[in-house]
């Protein structure tokens, strides 16, 4: 008789554990990151190799990774988009990428790209979104610029260094100035040219003094991009300057 309950119980017990669902067996997704973007809230989920994107609650894509991050590129336009950059500690490919579009409409999500690449920065190209990805073996050298078209993304423009695909980049987005004004120099000191409007990004041994004279083309932000020739040797140079630093800007 015990035998024969105890085979009855086993039979039960085996048919509950069957017939579980599969979400009671199943380990939840560890939120590792997220960003509330103004089209919803983006997190990733992981669990064991994998990394879930979801965009409020819903699961939109998943990818072979132990975690993820998320970075926000700025944008003033309707579309929004968040950087997702996988990691894969055990690889000698550390990280590869993805962009998230957000708006009003489904969310998309591009196909990875940038791989074995480290993350170096990211703008805007009008209303397209451009990333930034380094050298690993040596962060100012041999930076690739990624950009999303269409359905796909697409490697846009290589640059020698950071600053100059930056520099790039914001020469496209610039606006001109009004009309192209001659300024003087103010201030104490030397003003130091720019190759982007960054001050990390100084042209070395490219300067100009308090009273000479610049001509400024392009604005962005609270820069300008201006040209100088050196009136006596004719040498012509061009790069960014604190707009500031110009007399009648």
């Amino acid at each position: 008789m015990i035998n024969t309950h105890i085979k009855k119980l086993t039979k039960k017990l085996t048919a509950a554990i069957l017939f579980a669902p599969l979400s009671a067996l199943a380990a939840a997704p560890a939120t590792t990151a997220s960003i509330e973007a103004r089209h919803g809230r983006v997190e990733v989920g992981t669990v064991a190799d994998a990394a879930h994107i979801l965009v409020d609650g819903k699961k939109i894509a998943t990818i072979g990774a132990d975690s993820a991050s998320l970075f926000r590129i700025t944008s003033m336009a309707e579309r929004e988009y968040i950087i997702v950059q996988a990691s894969r500690p055990g690889l000698h490919c550390h990280h590869s990428y993805l962009l998230l579009e957000l708006s009003d409409g489904a969310p998309k999500v591009s196909k990875e790209f940038g791989q074995c690449r480290d993350l170096g920065g990211a703008g805007m190209s009008g209303a397209a979104p451009v990333v930034h990805l380094n050298n690993p073996a040596d962060r100012q050298t041999g930076v690739e610029s990624y950009q999303w078209q269409g359905d796909d993304v697409i490697l846009a423009f290589e640059s020698p260094s950071l600053c100059g695909a930056v520099g790039f980049l914001a020469q496209k987005n610039a606006g001109p100035v009004s009309a192209p004004l001659a300024s003087r120099v103010k201030g104490p000191g030397r003003l130091q040219f720019l190759s982007a409007p960054d001050t990390d990004c100084a042209m070395p041994g490219v300067f100009v003094v308090p009273g000479d004279s610049l001509t400024a083309s392009l604005a962005s932000g609270t820069f300008v991009y201006a040209h100088y020739t050196n009136p006596k040797s004719g040498r012509k140079v061009q790069g960014w300057v604190p707009r500031d630093r110009l007399s009648n800007l």
